[in-house]
């Protein structure tokens, strides 16, 4: 039994270091994907004005800003809920309080597990928990939906419904309006731009809470192609898609900046995680050593440290040849002139390194 646990443990190590390396080279790939979408996109778009249009420009990249216009829009409802406003769009978000395990073995292969309520916006399965009385329910009452509005304008263009659902919500309903506009008798209002499924004070498990947000753009900037009096997505030649709207006023180079910054971003984000899932998975094959070692407190603490600094130095060291070899295979022209520079220093550090000029004593004898 022990040894199989042992087993099981260096397996699930194994495990974790292809998972960290998988995605230190699935972020390599996606970097390099998206910032040559960008660098596309950035020598073929042209900056037009919205209260126009152009037909030569059909079919290609443009970025264009202007008033959101909503006058021809209806106002968006959710029917279930009585709710109405006049904006682009209308999310309706639903959480249910459910339970929440986090199971631990410590050094002894003894499992506990320990719970907590929070709210979620899934189902939290609870049929594998380890305590059989922590029970979930197994559906959500109410399911969470977006909508955005019809013949919303941007100038003289006609925004269509998959880049209206890219504008962000930043605005709530508030409790007045939600009071006056909420027809439903089994739900009770409990927070501002809430509701929950019961009338007591405190949250129960089930409980569904439900919040009403809404963008209240009144301009927006667009990055995509022209389709006749619309827009749709741009696709790069490696596969990055362009079709963006965001709220305010920008250029089509400050949407894309800001796309640079993005990208750059999460490529050391997944870097980081990437690296510490390697490391972590390096402790994890060193596990059994430590188990052993525990058995004797003098060396405990010293074999401790050990593989802790084995792991940082080993992982790091293995995260930064996947991501060398993943530049080799995304970017091989950069990866082949690092390599000439790299060699080219080791040369010139040889060429400059001091020779002995003194005579050696065999050359004295000869003398």
């Amino acid at each position: 039994m022990k040894q199989n646990k042992k087993t099981s443990g260096i397996l699930g190590g194994l495990l974790l270091l292809l998972v960290g390396i998988g995605l230190l080279w699935w972020n390599e790939g996606r970097t390099v994907k998206n910032q040559s979408g960008i660098n596309e996109a950035r020598k073929n778009y042209t900056q037009i004005k919205s209260n126009k249009i152009d037909s030569k420009y059909d079919g290609k990249l443009v970025a264009t800003n202007g008033n959101l216009d909503l006058s021809e829009a209806p106002e968006l409802k959710d029917e279930e809920f009585g709710i109405t406003v006049k904006a682009a769009k209308l999310e309706r978000y639903v959480e249910m309080y459910q339970w929440e395990e986090h199971c631990r073995t410590n050094d002894n292969n003894i499992k506990k597990c320990s719970y907590k309520k929070v709210w979620e916006d899934r189902i939290i399965d609870s049929s594998h928990f380890d305590k059989p009385d922590h029970n979930n329910p197994e559906i959500m009452p109410y399911e969470s939906e977006t909508y955005t509005a019809n013949n919303a304008k941007l100038g003289k263009y006609t925004l269509p419904a998959e880049l209206l659902v890219k504008l962000s919500t930043n605005k709530t309903k508030n409790e007045d309006d939600l009071k006056n506009e909420y027809n439903k008798n089994n739900v009770s209002l409990k927070v501002s731009g809430k509701y929950l499924t019961n009338n007591t004070e405190e949250a129960q498990i089930g409980d569904i809470r439900i919040s009403f947000k809404y963008s209240d753009a009144k301009k927006a900037s667009v990055l995509a192609v022209q389709n006749d009096d619309s827009f749709k997505q741009y696709t790069a030649k490696k596969g990055k898609v362009i079709y963006t709207i965001k709220e305010g006023t920008y250029t089509g180079e400050e949407i894309l900046m800001q796309m640079t910054k993005q990208n750059k971003f999460y490529k050391w984000l997944w870097r980081i995680i990437g690296t510490l899932i390697v490391m972590a998975s390096i402790g994890s094959l060193f596990d059994p050593i430590q188990k052993l070692a525990n058995f004797i407190p003098i060396i405990r603490n010293i074999v401790s440290i050990g593989i802790s600094l084995v792991s940082f130095v080993v992982g790091l060291a293995i995260s930064l040849l996947v991501i060398a070899i993943a530049w080799f295979r995304y970017r091989p022209i950069l990866s082949i002139i690092l390599i000439v520079i790299i060699i080219g220093l080791f040369v010139f550090l040889k060429m400059k390194k001091p020779t002995n000029s003194e005579p050696t004593a065999n050359s004295k004898t000869k003398e």
